[in-house]
């Protein structure tokens, strides 16, 4: 805020004033030809666009120079312009000898910035080391407002306001004359230029005419300095676990490149908290490191292990991010965090939940040399996980060091190939994957350890018997996994003089893998039940090997073809293009002991259809002969909007599916793709309008009875006042996969803004098939996580926001039975006050 004023008193008797005394320098440079009053030749038009914005123009009524008192005076409508500043004012006088500059009446000036000053009388000497303004009215043009009796400067460094009213508030257009909704008063406020701080005595902070806080004396850093050391905006808490809580950030401006931030919590039950940062940049990039941590008082306030971070005195976290470039084509990088628990970041509030990944709160921690060119890509890097829920064990999120990832096309010049053409295409891909503990899921339903009712396991847990093909799945195994890919492709665009498209290719891929599994076991047991998780059962789903490696190879050709159809008509340009293609390869050979971490993400729809091999990772390939087909229409409206619709099918023509041959986690079956005539697919986009307001909707049907097996919907964009999103999905049970009941969700967000100022927010997420197996989860609508805010800007400067927040704690469900794991929900109100250019105030607090 202070800075704020500032700005605008050194604008007026710098920037304003200089322009002005600019205009009587040239005035009186102007050599008289009698002692006696004379008018002089009229002034210069006001500049043009096309004129020298260095030279002064000057426009008035009458220019008079009085030789015998040497005074130069513009009088009526005086305006002067310089360096895209303008004085205006009824008299100006400028005299020579006292060296003193007066400028008074209508006293306006707009600065180069359009910010707009305005005055009774200004006087200053011509070296700008001394001066004065009365009555001094300033509006910038972020439509902030001062107001002060006097403005003084002396010694060429020292500006004082007297009596100086500052707000970023618009007055009442009804009743002006009251005060504005808040403002700032201050008896005296001083800049000083050679320490570049200014000074506040007798300042008070007032709201809606009556002052609510009082501050004797302060100071701040003046406009010029960008970052300067000092406290920061205080906030507020109230948590269960714990206490009430106050954190005061201080920033340290060490130096222009790097500072250091810390900000100190005490909290009434756990004691004092410290949390510091430190930034740096570089000629060529960034860094920072945040360390923070606490020696808590009671940590028996906290859930005991492993539902929560348990009688764990310290807790504490250690991060670091950096970007650096190398040039403009390479960065290296990292974003890297140790945590001494999974719950740490959640409990002290210091990792937000992101809803739309409710069921996957990992932490990921990455280091990475990245290169782009062209239509070329490099990446290499390494990767590690934490979670930040109970429902997995640290020791089954895998590290991934390294991952290599190199895609670039070429093209072929067919002058050089014998007319070949077309481009070709190189792509590799290797992974280093380690894991200690294997990460189980029964077939049919999902089964949980009777020990903590958290963990995956199959069967009742207890034995390695129940951990066989057939009713379990190996989503991810322990030990070590490396492999690498190479794939070679070509394609060619060909149109004929009919407009028909023709698109030939041809591929080869191969890998090597090796793999060694952990022959280990993890025991869990609780009062009430134990558990077993045996590496050692992972052998049954690889033929009973425990190490081995293997090399695969898969070499294909294949066409494309399209024909669109193409129509002008009142409803748009309208294309219809039916599409077939081809591919010939051999089979799809699967090692005995072939991990699948990569490729488990299986989703048959539209964008799919026409992949050569739909499987989403390199540890699976698509083989035998595969016909795909499919109609599309676009409708691009005259409107600006477009609607499109893609429908197809895939024929396996001849040789495996490869979509029937399960591996450890059974991807491909009940894909819809496990069968010679896959499922129908199709995806339709409608944008009505060139107004970002879209509709996607996706749909797999059975190609048997045409049920609905899959259905997407996501609605997104600005309608008028209203913005929001809204995600719908349903998906049919997959009991080979480990889902034994249809998985239905919802996940929407929206915000209304009223012309008055007001504005209404919520979001909502639903597990709307939980239902099926919790019978303590009530209907279908009962929330996952919800949330509502409302939000007022006053006058326009003033925010006022309050939010609440209710989450399930526990998202995912226990085997019925089993003793559940303690669930509740996690309900926080926040409160946010933010006075514009001044700062904000936040609270926030649990709600039982």
């Amino acid at each position: 805020m202070g800075a704020a004023l500032v700005r605008l008193c050194r604008k007026y008797l710098r920037a304003g004033l200089g322009a002005a005394l600019t205009a009587a320098f040239v005035l009186s440079a102007a050599s008289p030809a009698l002692a006696r009053k004379e008018a002089l030749p009229p002034a210069e038009a006001a500049p043009t666009p096309d004129r020298n914005p260095a030279k002064l123009y000057i426009d008035a009524d009458k220019l008079i120079y009085d030789k015998d008192r040497d005074i130069v005076t513009a009088d009526g409508d005086v305006v002067l312009y310089y360096k895209g500043r303008v004085l205006q004012g009824d008299h100006v006088v400028y005299d020579r000898k006292s060296k003193r500059l007066l400028a008074s009446g209508r006293v306006k000036l707009t600065d180069e910035h359009g910010d707009i000053t305005y005055s009774k009388r200004l006087e200053l000497s011509d070296d700008f080391a001394n001066g004065f303004a009365d009555a001094v009215q300033v509006l910038t043009i972020d439509k902030t407002r001062l107001s002060s009796p006097r403005i003084e400067r002396s010694g060429d460094a020292v500006t004082v306001l007297q009596n100086g009213v500052y707000t970023a508030c618009e007055p009442c257009k009804a009743h002006p004359e009251k005060p504005p909704l808040w403002q700032v008063r201050a008896k005296e406020i001083t800049e000083d230029q050679n320490t570049h701080t200014i000074y506040f005595r007798d300042a008070y902070f007032d709201a809606f005419g009556f002052p609510v806080a009082y501050i004797p004396y302060f100071s701040a850093p003046d406009p010029t300095v960008t970052r300067k050391s000092g406290f920061l905006t205080p906030s507020f808490s109230s948590e269960s676990y714990l206490g009430l809580g106050v954190t005061t950030p201080y920033f340290f401006a060490l130096a222009p490149n790097y500072d250091l931030t810390l900000s100190p919590s005490f909290y009434t039950m756990q004691g004092p908290f410290l949390d510091a940062e430190w930034r740096q940049r570089t000629e060529n990039g960034a860094y920072d490191v945040r360390l923070s941590g606490i020696d808590q008082l009671q940590p028996g306030k906290f859930l005991p292990e492993p539902y929560g971070a348990g009688d764990r005195n310290f807790r504490g976290s250690a991060e670091s991010k950096g970007k650096f470039y190398l040039n403009q084509n390479w960065t290296v990088g990292w974003s890297v965090t140790a945590l001494s628990d999974r719950f740490y970041l959640t409990d002290y509030r210091l990792l937000a939940l992101d809803t739309t990944q409710y069921f996957f709160q990992d932490v990921v921690s990455q280091v990475y040399l990245r290169g782009q060119a062209g239509r070329g890509f490099f990446d290499l890097s390494g990767y590690s996980f934490q979670p930040t829920s109970p429902f997995l064990d640290q020791r089954q999120d895998p590290a991934a060091v390294p991952t290599f990832d190199y895609h670039r096309t070429f093209p072929i010049d067919p002058d050089r190939s014998h007319g070949i053409g077309g481009e070709a295409t190189v792509e590799l891909n290797a992974a280093s994957i380690d894991r200690q503990e294997a990460l189980y899921q029964s077939v049919g339903g999902q089964r949980f350890d009777q020990a903590y009712s958290l963990y995956q396991v199959c069967g009742a847990g207890t034995s390695a018997a129940s951990y066989a093909p057939g009713s379990c799945l190996l989503r991810g195994m322990a030990g070590d996994y490396t492999r690498g890919t190479e794939q070679v492709s070509w394609a060619k665009k060909i149109v004929d003089p009919l407009g028909e498209v023709w698109k030939p290719f041809a591929f080869e891929r191969a890998s090597g893998e090796a793999t060694s599994l952990s022959n280990s076991g993890f025991a869990y047991s609780s009062s009430v039940g134990s558990a077993v998780i045996p590496n050692y059962a992972q052998s049954s789903f690889f033929a009973g090997q425990n190490s081995g490696s293997a090399a695969t190879g898969m070499a294909g050709v294949g066409l494309e073809y399209r024909y669109p159809f193409i129509a002008e008509t009142s409803l748009g340009e309208q294309i219809i293009e039916p599409i077939g293609q081809i591919i010939a390869r051999p089979n799809e050979v699967l090692p005995r002991l072939q991990p699948n971490e990569d490729a488990q993400s299986l989703v048959f729809d539209d964008t799919t259809l026409f992949n050569w091999s739909k499987y989403s990772g390199f540890d699976r390939v698509e083989g035998g002969t595969r016909a795909n087909y499919g109609l599309q229409y676009i409708d691009n409206f005259p409107s600006g909007g477009h609607f499109n619709v893609l429908a197809g099918q895939s024929v396996q023509v001849a040789g495996q599916n490869s979509y029937t041959l399960a591996d450890a986690a059974n991807t491909g079956l009940e894909s819809g793709l496990d069968k010679t005539w896959s499922n129908y697919v199709a995806g339709e986009t409608l944008q009505p309008t060139a107004a970002p307001l879209t509709l996607g909707l996706k749909q797999q049907f059975d190609s048997s009875d045409f049920s609905l097996a899959r259905f997407d919907a996501i609605l997104g964009g600005k309608w008028g006042n209203f913005a929001g999103s809204f995600d719908y999905a349903r998906y049919a049970a997959q009991p080979l996969l480990g889902w034994l009941y249809p998985r239905e969700g919802l996940i929407t967000s929206g915000t209304f803004k009223f012309d008055n100022g007001l504005s209404v927010s919520g979001g909502l997420t639903l597990d709307m098939s939980r239902h099926y197996y919790d019978t303590n989860y009530g209907s279908a609508f009962y929330p996952t996580q919800y949330n509502v805010g409302l939000a007022y800007e006053a006058n326009n400067c003033t925010t006022v926001k309050v939010a609440y927040n209710s989450t399930l704690a526990v998202p995912i469900s226990s085997t019925p039975g089993v003793p559940a794991a303690p669930a509740f929900r996690d309900q926080t109100l926040l409160f946010e006050v933010d006075f514009r250019t001044l700062g904000d105030v936040k609270s926030s607090a649990g709600v039982q």
